[in-house]
């Protein structure tokens, strides 16, 4: 095993260790806390996706406004997602639109990836809303543990690809060894609910991640950037460190929508 393959471990760790606490500080105050941190997650996520798209100046600063506006209400007043879903997903997927119009190219790539995010965030709302903290934190372990089999399996243990096109990084056995370690999870959380659906919700939620992860990696392909900023030490950007999330909470969102309520 070359050196090579861990030379960005520590800078990563660090970066993780101080994401770790600043999420268990949000966590511990409660649905304010969580809210909170989704809002600078989902603005900073917004402001990198149209700067990957060429979007600057007094252009990228109309749509991170446009951004504010949409999801500040979802933190002054969360309980506006129980009068239905619609207008979060409106206020939310208006500044996509307004980024699309001002972006020169790959219009149609923006909007879509777009409406990924949209709706990630939503599912972020609707799970901190409905099931709080313990719900947020569930996500998260989920998508770190699949991240984890993920990048100690593809180093170690290597292989084939498992999408090389798009990401050349990821492996057939990183990838499985993230529904391993999930699935572990779900037998846990089963012992403790008797929900026998619980394994197989959270390996779709983790499959849900790594498809966020490979849809990140191809928007950034197709516009030619290798990180969607530099936010992260270690990381790159909020879209690259937490493209799972984005992909995991609309997994989790639709299933707890359609399922547990």
């Amino acid at each position: 095993m070359s050196q090579e393959k861990w030379a960005d471990l520590p800078q990563r760790f660090t970066s993780a260790v101080v994401m770790l606490i600043i999420f268990a500080a949000a966590l511990y105050l409660g649905l304010t806390g969580i809210l909170l941190l989704g809002f600078v997650g989902v603005l900073a996520m917004q402001w990198e996706l149209a700067r990957m798209f060429g979007v600057s100046g007094r252009r990228l600063l109309a749509v991170i406004s446009v951004a504010v506006l949409g999801w500040l209400p979802m933190v002054v007043q969360p309980g506006i997602l129980f009068a239905g879903m619609t207008l979060p997903a409106v206020a939310g997927f208006l500044p996509i639109m307004i980024g699309a119009a001002l972006v020169k190219q790959q219009r149609g790539i923006y909007v879509g990836y777009g409406a990924l995010l949209t709706l990630g965030m939503v599912g972020f709302w609707h799970l901190a809303l409905n099931f709080g903290s313990f719900g947020i934190a569930i996500l998260a372990a989920v998508v770190i543990l699949s991240d984890i089999g993920g990048y100690i399996a593809g180093r170690m243990i290597g292989g084939a690809k498992f999408w090389p096109s798009i990401s050349p990084k990821k492996t057939w056995s990183g990838t499985i060894a993230g529904w391993v370690l999930v699935a572990g999870l779900g037998f846990v959380l089963m012992q403790y609910s008797g929900a026998a659906w619980m394994v197989p919700v959270v390996v779709a939620v983790a499959f849900g991640a790594q498809m966020g992860d490979i849809a990140e990696s191809w928007v950034k392909r197709r516009v030619g950037v290798k990180d969607s900023s530099q936010l992260i030490p270690g990381h790159g950007g909020f879209l690259d460190r937490f493209d799972g999330f984005i992909g995991g909470a609309a997994v989790l969102g639709i299933i707890t929508a359609l399922f547990l309520n």
